[in-house]
This record gives structure tokens, C-alpha cells and sequence, in this order.
């Protein structure tokens, strides 16, 4: 019995509804499951960020106070350590008179009015006060013995020192800064300032969390807890409070330590409160024995958390989550209407299948359906019509019976390759039917499933090609004749094209020569023109530097004349001629003099330097080969080229141990010049120029780095090319690299290399050849 190609099983009503629940079930879990787990995620994530946050803000906050500490303590070291060097306090002394006494007395009540300060006094070498400014808040007295002081001792051992300090008479924190008074490199005594801690502890008021300045000994000095001062924080013992308390660290009574819990892993801490705080500690950057110590309250950060987990993210999630289960009952309610329209779908279908079966028949193209056997169990009118057969004739039987041809009972046979699991065969082929009639014929064969995707047979589809293969074998002759006559005329065309070619490259080689004698033309233009400058540029800075030297040396003579007249004159001076000096400010003259001429000279050694630079640079245009140091060539060209790269870059040397080489030193300036000016072109604003040396046994090496826009990858390979520029019409000739691998390479048998990454920058490395000896004939 005959199957039929287009029909479908008939099947009773699909069981699928039960199995979409299921399915769908499980994704609505698996999306619940989800919107949990990423909640929980969302809350570890959110929790770690509020804490990490909090972290950030106490240590910028550590670093605010650091700053404003370290900005109070380096104005009051300053302020101690210019009165010590006041001409009238090393003056007191060197000769004690009531005079000079007076006098540092107005300036020791202005130092100590003007900071502040509850204590500001001189002292001798034996620890005595000498002088003293007098005052409400000043405890100090003229012949008070500070000789066992430590303030008194690291002074007069020639440094300055820095303590905290509980104040004698006010027991309020302080600050001790000692200074030595040096004349003529030996201490004459020392210069005392003490300020109290009250500007630092406005500072520490204003602090959001709780913060202490401990000392080296962890003593507390000021605290925005005023029940910590003078008091321990961090573990100690109970002899190292021993210990504290017979130093006299502190002027009352035992320090006693704060009943903090620190756990050092976690940076935590637990106050007699109760409450956990997050804390941190951090050294002052002015003084480091002494450090910040910050506590911020987890309560806080807390209230921070649940304001994050409640915002509008939080809200977002759990309405994603409602969203997600509404939308899958929506797609659950769905597949049950998917299932209905499918019942109703495969009637349509089976009412589709007559449809199709009558354009079967009425098809351009011959088809017949064939088994697994290779039997014809379906075909086709026009099929039938290409064979000459009746279609009782054809059906039931072997398809090689019905249409032969060369493939047939071979393994390439196509339908054996399609029931071998192939999808498509399509071929070429000469059929011949048991009737006698030959048609040329294009064949496709596909595998033919049914409704439930089973394998049925093969459906075969044949076109006659016959009046299109005449068509293609008389177009191939035509196609014969003219590819003959195209051959013979592209045997032309490349003659011609090998002579144009010839005539471009000679054209190049041309241009190129000319526009590189062009350039060296006018670098030596440029060279005789530098040489002039330099030279009539020489010629007065000689006498200018030669007349500082000796304006130098009457100064010198000068300033020693008036030292030995003072010594001379009776002492006191008289004081109409002392007022006079001091208005003249005739001892600041005195001193400035010297620095502006030495300023002076300074200016003209390096004016003298860039001029031979120029020198140097003018004679680009000479062949001479001798031996030069590399990093001279460096130095001589960064400052010709200085003007141009100042402005937009700092440069950076590294240079290394070098030996000499033989060389066309000029050459090498204008390689050098060429790169340098290149680099600084492709920095827009601001940036970095790296340049460094080193050698091995057989070369130098040069890396020139910028911190420019780059080069693209697809262009570098063409920078070396005479005439290739990136830059903007006008604003290059593109000879600049051309001509540095021509001096490297041509010249100098050397090699260049380059890296870059667009945005960040360019580095070439330039290598050239170690030579002992110049060559022969050089």
C-alpha cells in the first residue's frame, strides 16, 4: 500500500497541559528563589559599602586634622625658630646689656601676645633664664634652672624640639618648641616657646566622631572627651604607668589608663559606654611619635544602612520581585491558551494538507517522494511527464528503474548520502528513463519527516537544464575567444604599468633628494646664522661675567672695610648713626648684594652655556666622524629645543655610563632635535618626556618616551615614510622622521625602534653601533 506524502497521524488530544504546569511552576520557584537570593546579596553588598563609606570618611577626616595640626605646628616651629635667629636675641648673648635686653624683651611680649603662648623666654648655656616675657599667663622668672628640662637639653645639643606637655601652674595641655641660638656655628643658649593646645582642641571640637592626640607615651592631650585627657589609650601595664608617672611626663598624679577594647584584626573598638565603634589610627605626618585617633560609632552607620536598605533601591527590589511572580501567572494562564490554539491549529493543518497536495501536482520543477528502500512511492505529474512513463508505471517501483543515471548503486549515490544523516544533496546530472528519453537535469534531494519529526523517505526535485547547458557550452566558446584577446591586451596593460611604476619610483627618489638637500640647506642657513648669533653674543657676556667677578670681589672688600670700621669705632655707636643704618637698612644691603651678584653670575654661565650649545648646533652641516659622548649630544640639543618643550612637558633624565663613539655628532643633534620636538608636539596641554641612556658591549641605546596623544597601530608603519605626516595641512613637511631613519640606519648603520598606544604615548628607541676607531678614509 502507498503512504501518503502530505498527511499527519491522526493523534488524540495531546496530555501537555499538565506537563506546562509543571514547568512553569518550577520557574516561578526558581524566579522567587532568584529575587531572595539577590536580595540577600543586595544587603551584603549594600552593608560592606556603608562600612567601607564609613572607613573613607574617617580617614579623610584624620586627614583633615592631620593637615590643620600640621599647619598650627609648623607655624609655631617657625615662629621659635625665627626668634632665634633675630640679630638682637643672638646679639643679648654674645654682649648682655640693658640696651639689647630691652630690646628682646618688646620682641619675646610680641612672639608671645602674637601666639598666644603662656610661656617665651631665653636661656643660657648653664639652663638659666636670662629673659623672659612677663605676663598674667607667664610663669616664667629671670634665673629659673631649666638645665634638666628635656626641652633644654635636645636645644642646646643643636636641635630642635617638639613635646606635649601638661602646663605647671594651669595643668592645661600644651606645646613646648625649642630652638638653639647659633652664632658663627656654635650654641649660645637656647630660645623657649610655649603654646597651648587651645586652636588644635577648637579642631577637634568640630570633629563628627571622637578623636585623641596621644603622644609617643599614648598620653592623651586633647580629646573631644574631656574626661581622656592625660590619660593612656591603647593596652599598656601597670609598669609602664610606673614608668610614666616617674618621668613627670605629667604634673598631677598616676595616669590612669581608659577602660577601651580594642580588636586590632577588625579595627573596632568597644568605649565604656558600651557602645562598638569603628576605629582607626594614623600617625601625624609633622611629628610622628605622636598619632590621630579616631572613633566613629557603629550606631551611626546603622542608621545609615537601613536609610540605604529602605531607599529607593530597596523599594525597586521588592517590586521586581512582585513582578517577576505576577509575570510568570501571566505566562502560566498563557500556556493553557497556547495549548488550545495549538488543538486548533492542527485542524487547520490537516485542512492545509489537500491544499498543498494540489500544488504538488501543478509544480514547474519534476518530484517524487521515495522510502527507506529507495522505492517511488509518490510523483508528480510533471514528474511523470519528464520520464514518458505512466505514473502506474513509476510508483512501486526501485528509483533507478524509473530514472538512471552513472551514480546510481554507488556509495556516492546522493540518497544513500542523505539517509547517512546528510540535509541537502544538490547535483548535476544526465537522466535517462526506461521509455529512451535523456534530459539533462539539476536535482535537489532533502530527507522527508513527518508531523512528529520521524523519518519517511527522501523528496527528490528535478529541473530540466537541457536548453541551458546548449546556452552555457556556446557562451564558453565566446568566453574562449574573448579571454584570448583580454590575455593578449593585459599582456599590455602590465608592460605599461611596470614603466609607470619605474617613472613614479624615480619621480619619488627625486622629490625626496631634493626635498632632503632642500632641508639640510636650510639647516645650514640656520647653523651660520646660529654661529653669528653665538659669536657676537659671546663677545659682551665676556666682559659682563668678567666685571660681576670683579664687582664681586670690591663687595667683598667692601663689606669687610665697614665690619673692621665698626669693630674700631667706640662702643656703643652713636645713635643718630645707628638709626641712620638701620633706615638704610644698610646690613641688608650688605648681605643682598652679595646674592644678586652671585644671582647675576648665575645667569651668565648659563647664557655662555646656551650660546655654545649653539655653537655646537651650527656645525650640522659638517661629515666629520669623531668620537662624542651621546649624553652631550642630549644636553646640547634639549637646549636648543628648550623654548619649544618648557612650556608644555617636564623632561626627565636618565642617563647612563656611556663610552665614547665615533659619530657625526651634528648629525645626531638633528635626529635628536627632530624626535624632541615631535614628542613635545604630541602632548596637548601638559605631560612627561622620558629620556634614557645605557650601552652594552656592541651599542648604545636612546629611549625617548612622551606621554602625547599616540600613533595609530595602521599608521605607524608608515612614520618613516618621506612626506607621510598626521599632522594638519601646513603644519608639517613629513621629512622630520625620515630624515632621523636615514641618520640612524644610512648613516650611522644603527637602528630605530617604536612603540605606541594611542592616549597614552610614544617611545622610540633609538640604537647606535659602539666604534673605537674611525673608519678608513674618514
Amino acid at each position: 500500500m502507498v503512504p501518503r506524502v502530505f498527511s499527519f497521524p491522526k493523534n488524540k488530544e495531546p496530555p501537555h497541559h499538565m506537563k506546562f504546569r509543571f514547568i512553569f511552576l518550577a520557574l516561578g520557584l526558581l524566579a522567587l528563589t532568584a529575587s531572595v537570593t539577590g536580595g540577600a546579596v543586595y544587603f551584603q553588598t549594600v552593608n560592606t559599602l556603608v562600612h567601607d563609606q564609613a572607613r573613607k570618611m574617617a580617614q579623610d577626616g584624620i586627614e583633615i586634622l592631620d593637615k590643620s595640626i600640621s599647619s598650627i605646628l609648623k607655624t609655631n616651629q617657625k615662629a621659635v625658630e625665627v626668634l632665634a635667629e633675630m640679630w638682637s636675641v643672638q646679639n643679648l648673648f654674645n654682649r648682655q646689656n640693658p640696651e639689647t635686653l630691652i630690646e628682646v624683651k618688646f620682641a619675646l611680649d610680641d612672639f608671645r601676645e602674637a601666639y598666644n603662648a603662656t610661656r617665651c623666654c631665653l636661656i643660657n648655656r648653664e639652663g638659666l633664664v636670662i629673659a623672659a616675657s612677663s605676663g598674667e599667663k607667664s610663669p616664667v622668672r629671670i634665673g629659673d634652672d631649666y638645665s634638666k628640662r628635656p626641652f633644654f637639653q635636645k636645644a642646646l645639643a643643636g636641635e630642635h624640639y617638639t613635646a606635649l606637655v601638661q602646663g605647671t601652674t594651669s595643668k592645661e595641655p600644651a606645646i613646648n618648641l625649642s630652638h638653639p641660638v647659633f652664632s658663627e656655628g656654635m650654641v649660645l643658649g637656647v630660645a623657649l616657646l610655649t603654646v597651648p593646645l587651645t586652636d588644635i582642641g577648637e579642631i577637634f571640637a568640630r570633629s563628627t566622631g571622637v578623636v585623641a592626640l596621644t603622644d609617643e607615651h599614648n598620653i592623651v592631650f586633647i580629646a573631644s572627651k574631656q574626661d581622656w585627657l592625660f590619660s593612656v589609650l591603647g593596652a599598656t601595664t601597670a609598669e609602664n604607668l610606673i614608668d610614666i608617672a616617674e618621668k613627670r611626663l605629667l604634673r598631677g598624679e598616676m595616669p590612669t589608663q581608659l577602660p577601651i577594647t580594642f580588636d586590632a584584626a577588625k579595627g573596632t573598638a568597644r568605649l565604656p559606654d558600651g557602645k562598638g565603634y569603628l576605629f582607626y589610627r594614623s600617625p601625624l605626618s609633622s611629628s610622628p611619635n605622636w598619632q590621630i585617633n579616631y572613633f566613629q560609632e557603629y550606631g551611626q552607620i546603622d542608621a545609615q544602612l537601613l536609610q540605604t536598605l529602605f531607599g529607593k533601591t530597596g523599594i525597586l527590589l521588592a517590586g521586581m520581585t512582585f513582578f517577576v511572580l505576577g509575570a510568570m501567572i501571566y505566562l502560566f494562564r498563557q500556556a493553557e491558551l497556547f495549548l488550545r490554539q495549538r488543538e486548533q491549529a492542527e485542524k487547520k493543518y490537516k485542512s492545509a494538507n489537500l491544499f498543498l497536495s494540489q500544488i504538488w501536482n501543478v509544480a514547474a520543477d519534476g518530484m517524487r517522494v521515495i522510502d527507506k528502500n529507495f522505492n517511488v512511492v509518490q510523483a508528480n505529474e510533471t514528474f511523470v511527464a519528464m520520464t514518458g512513463m505512466e505514473k502506474k508505471d513509476i510508483l512501486g517501483k526501485k528509483c533507478q528503474d524509473v530514472f538512471w543515471s552513472l551514480l546510481c548503486n554507488t556509495e556516492k549515490c546522493p540518497m544513500r548520502q542523505i539517509l547517512a544523516g546528510k540535509k541537502q544533496v544538490e547535483y548535476e546530472s544526465v537522466k535517462e528513463s526506461p521509455a529512451g528519453k535523456i534530459i539533462n537535469c539539476w536535482v535537489i534531494g532533502v530527507p522527508l519527516h513527518d508531523a512528529n519529526g520521524k523519518f519517511v523517505g527522501i523528496l527528490e526535485s528535478y529541473r530540466d537544464i537541457t536548453e541551458k547547458i546548449e546556452a552555457e557550452h556556446a557562451m564558453e566558446k565566446a568566453f574562449e575567444e574573448t579571454h584570448k584577446f583580454a590575455e593578449e591586451l593585459a599582456a599590455s596593460n602590465d608592460q605599461l604599468h611596470r614603466r609607470q611604476h619605474e617613472l613614479a619610483l624615480a619621480h619619488d627618489t627625486l622629490k625626496q633628494s631634493q626635498a632632503q638637500i632642500l632641508q639640510q640647506e636650510k639647516m645650514a642657513s640656520v647653523g651660520q646664522l646660529a654661529a653669528g648669533v653665538a659669536h657676537e653674543i659671546n663677545n659682551p657676556m665676556g666682559f659682563i661675567s668678567s666685571n660681576l667677578g670683579s664687582l664681586a670681589k670690591y663687595l667683598e672688600r667692601l663689606t669687610g672695610f665697614i665690619r673692621t670700621l665698626e669693630e674700631k669705632l667706640p662702643q656703643p655707636p652713636d645713635e643718630e648713626l645707628a638709626a641712620l643704618r638701620k633706615k638704610l637698612k644698610i646690613d641688608y644691603i650688605m648681605e643682598d648684594a652679595v646674592h644678586l651678584v652671585e644671582e647675576s653670575l648665575d645667569g651668565a654661565g648659563r647664557v655662555k652655556k646656551i650660546v655654545q650649545g649653539l655653537k655646537n648646533f651650527s656645525r650640522i652641516d659638517q661629515a666629520e666622524r669623531l668620537a662624542a659622548d651621546i649624553n652631550e649630544c642630549l644636553d646640547t640639543t634639549i637646549n636648543i629645543v628648550w623654548n619649544e618643550l618648557k612650556y608644555k612637558c617636564e623632561v626627565k633624565k636618565e642617563y647612563g655610563e656611556l663610552p665614547p663613539t665615533v659619530c657625526n655628532a651634528q648629525q645626531l643633534n638633528q635626529m635628536f632635535m627632530n624626535l624632541l620636538v615631535n614628542a613635545a608636539q604630541s602632548i596637548e596641554t601638559k605631560g612627561e618626556i622620558r629620556i634614557k641612556t645605557w650601552a652594552d658591549q656592541d651599542f648604545i641605546y636612546t629611549r625617548i618616551s612622551d606621554t602625547g596623544c599616540g600613533i595609530p597601530q595602521d599608521k605607524i608603519k608608515r612614520i618613516f615614510e618621506p612626506f607621510y605626516t598626521s599632522k594638519e595641512v601646513g603644519k608639517g613637511t613629513g621629512l622630520g622622521l625620515s630624515i632621523v631613519y636615514d641618520i640612524v640606519v644610512k648613516n650611522h648603520q644603527g637602528d630605530i625602534q617604536v612603540e605606541s598606544e594611542v592616549g597614552k604615548g610614544t617611545t622610540f628607541t633609538v640604537k647606535i653601533p659602539v666604534i673605537d676607531t674611525p673608519p678608513a678614509g674618514l
